[in-house]
């Protein structure tokens, strides 16, 4: 459906390097989700900052949108108990 849009998705590995990523000549980025602590996520907040920085559109779920506000240069915290819900206060 997407090629019939004029896109074509293009599934790469979390430690892809900018320069394999920017070789497709990407109108946009997805930073999907995974396990983990986001802090050790080095090479893919790096390869973010890159993209943000190249003005490549870049959209992240759950794991890839904090991996995107530490590319932008915000912090993250493991919550007490989990996230479990909606209804998660934002400061």
């Amino acid at each position: 459906m997407c090629e019939n849009l004029g896109y074509k998705v293009v599934c790469v590995p979390w430690n892809y390097s900018l320069e394999k990523i920017m070789s497709y000549e990407p109108k946009g980025v997805v930073i999907a989700s995974g396990p983990g602590d986001p802090i050790k996520c080095d090479k893919t907040i790096d390869t973010a900052k890159s993209l943000i920085e190249k003005n490549i559109p870049t959209l992240g779920i759950c794991l890839g949108a904090q991996i995107l506000g530490l590319a932008g240069g915000a912090s993250t915290y493991k919550l007490k108990y989990g996230h479990r819900g909606t209804e998660q206060v934002v400061h």
